[in-house]
């Protein structure tokens, strides 16, 4: 099975990846639902484009290629986003 590095070496496999993303992605939808009271995108401040979306802004790809799946979990690199935006930014990349 494929491991992935983050910046300090340590290394995980996809799943391990993939459950901390879920985490982060649940926690950041979380916030933003306690702070408004509703989820919405980040960027149109709509929230009637459903699903809403949790978008990484460096790509699981970049991360992994690069050894610093760390980024992957962290809020900072985290956006919500509706449907549509999230389908605009992906054209983008």
């Amino acid at each position: 099975m494929n491991t992935y590095s983050d910046s300090n070496g340590k290394r995980y496999t996809t799943p391990q990846i993939e459950q901390r993303i879920k985490k982060s992605a649940l926690e950041v939808l979380d916030m933003q639902f306690l702070e408004f009271g509703y989820n919405f995108c980040q960027r149109c401040k709509r929230n009637d484009d459903k699903p809403i979306d949790v978008s990484h802004t460096i790509s699981r790809k970049t991360a992994k290629e690069n050894g610093n799946v760390e980024v992957l979990w962290s809020d900072e690199n985290l956006e919500i986003l509706g449907r549509k935006c999230h389908k605009k930014k992906d054209l983008l990349i």
